[in-house]
Parts: C-alpha cells; sequence; structure tokens
C-alpha cells in the first residue's frame, strides 16, 4: 500500500519526472519507490528504445502486442536499431509507425534489404539521424532535397559509401547545424562544405585511433573554428552513454568546445575535443 504523498500529488509527480529525465540511469531505483511513482515513471522507460540484439528485439515486440498504440505514440521520442536485432525492413516500419513524434532515429550496421527510405514515411519531427545514407536509398541515387531530411538538424552520417557528390550536396538540408563526418573525407572536401554551409554550426571530424595523421592534418589545415576533430573507437557508445549520462551526447561536448574556442579561453586553431564519456 502506497504511504500517505507529503506533497500535492501532481507537484510530487513533476518531482519524480523531472528527476527521471534528468537523470535516466535512476529510473529503475524510482521505480520501486511506490506503485504510483512506478504508474508515473514506468513509461519513460521507453522514452529511448534500443534494438540491438534479437532479446531486446522479442521483448519490444512483445510490449508492442500488449500496449496500445497510443502508449508508443506518447512515450516513445528515441529509436536504435541495430542490424544484430535481425528484424526485417517491415518490422522496423512496424515500431516506427506507431512513433510518430520522434525525435532521433539511429541505424546502426548494414542492413539486409534495398532502402530503409520507406521505414521513415509519415515521419514529420525527427531532429536527429545517424546511419548510411547508401543504405537508407539502396540502389537509388541519394536525395537529400527528400522531405524526411527537411527537419534533421543534427546528422551523422556512416562512412559507407560517402562520395564526394553527397558531401557537397548536404547543402541542400534547410534546417542542418550539427554534422559529424568520418576519416574517409579529404581536406578540400571539408573546407569546400564549410564554405557551402554558412548556417552549420559544428562539423565533428571523427577519426579512428589509425588515423591520427589525418586527425592532424585537418587540425592544421581548416581554420574554421566550427570544425572539431576528435580521436576514439567506437560511436555506439555515445548512444548507450547519452542514456545512462543524463544526455550528455558527443554534440553536447563539441558545442561546448567550440563555444570556449569563441569565448577566447583556447586557441581558435584548437581541433582537439577531450574525451567526453
Amino acid at each position: 500500500m502506497d504511504a500517505e504523498p507529503a506533497l500535492p500529488l501532481d507537484l510530487e509527480r513533476e518531482i519524480f519526472e523531472t528527476t527521471a529525465l534528468l537523470h535516466i540511469s535512476a529510473i529503475p531505483a524510482l521505480l520501486r519507490v511506490s506503485r504510483r511513482v512506478f504508474a508515473w515513471i514506468e513509461p519513460l522507460l521507453y522514452r529511448a528504445l534500443r534494438i540491438d540484439s534479437p532479446t531486446t528485439a522479442e521483448a519490444i515486440e512483445r510490449v508492442m502486442h500488449e500496449r496500445p498504440p497510443i502508449f508508443f505514440s506518447d512515450n516513445v521520442r528515441h529509436l536504435y536499431f541495430s542490424e544484430r536485432c535481425r528484424w526485417t525492413c517491415q518490422k522496423v516500419s512496424a515500431l516506427v509507425r506507431l512513433c510518430p513524434h520522434l525525435v532521433s532515429l539511429f541505424f546502426e550496421g548494414t542492413w539486409p534489404e534495398s532502402a530503409l527510405l520507406p521505414v521513415t514515411d509519415g515521419i514529420l519531427h525527427v531532429r536527429s539521424w545517424r546511419g548510411s545514407l547508401r543504405n537508407l536509398f539502396g540502389g537509388a541515387p541519394v536525395d537529400l532535397g527528400h522531405p524526411f531530411f527537411r527537419t534533421i538538424t543534427h546528422l551523422d552520417a556512416t562512412p559507407h559509401g560517402m562520395a564526394a557528390d553527397i558531401v557537397l550536396s548536404l547543402n541542400k538540408m534547410p534546417a542542418l547545424s550539427h554534422l559529424c563526418l568520418h576519416n574517409t573525407v579529404t581536406v578540400d572536401l571539408l573546407s569546400g562544405l564549410l564554405e557551402q554551409c554558412p548556417r552549420l554550426q559544428i562539423l565533428l571530424i571523427l577519426c579512428h585511433p589509425g588515423y591520427a595523421e589525418f586527425a592532424d592534418t585537418v587540425s592544421s589545415e581548416i581554420t574554421d573554428m566550427r570544425c572539431v576533430v576528435v580521436v576514439r573507437g567506437h560511436l555506439i557508445r555515445d548512444w548507450h552513454g547519452w542514456l545512462a549520462q543524463d544526455g550528455h551526447d558527443f554534440w553536447a561536448g563539441a558545442e561546448a568546445f567550440v563555444a570556449r574556442k569563441r569565448r577566447g579561453e583556447i586557441p581558435v586553431s584548437a581541433r582537439w575535443l577531450e574525451p567526453w564519456w
């Protein structure tokens, strides 16, 4: 039996929900406080879903059958799919259709079917997307003027198939403000991209440890302070960390780094972003 609340219920609920949203890793403990707190907080577990194995895929499928569609519409804002979940594009699409208010959508790995783009039909509010543009369009030409990209502000394009023509067409995305590319793009291409995209606030270049020389070249030859170079191994950890570390992701780290340059706290020529995980 729940204890008598010491605060008005609406205030108590606001306190617990705010705590859960600000400290995501604390949700399991909060669920054990009382039945009423469980009822308030449990939907927040579904705010960000990571489907990255057959086990998690089966669990999500059970929830899809047990809960009404409005449960997903009201609660799910972030979806992460890994090829390891072994879902077909039809299954992915079935879940995405239940979540019309998605804010971020990530596709990890190479999917077996020709194109993922139909999965995005009807999605109107996605601001952050990560994946392979080639995979998204399958065998068709990559079209960054597609309606799906109208609202995208944060794009993390994995290196698969990132040809020069695709990079230079990124200026077709009207809302793009944050862009992450990998060490497969040339310095000349990066310079041209910065010139063509004056609205771009952050250009993050992710270099794997074996490409430190390329990172040094970018750091020395590109003088635009919007450019941030980071050397690290595995970007999947950033999404996992974003869930566990209360939203502090690599975009936030890059923004803070550029802000320090603009305030004169570090040299404008600085290009290295300290690890944030």
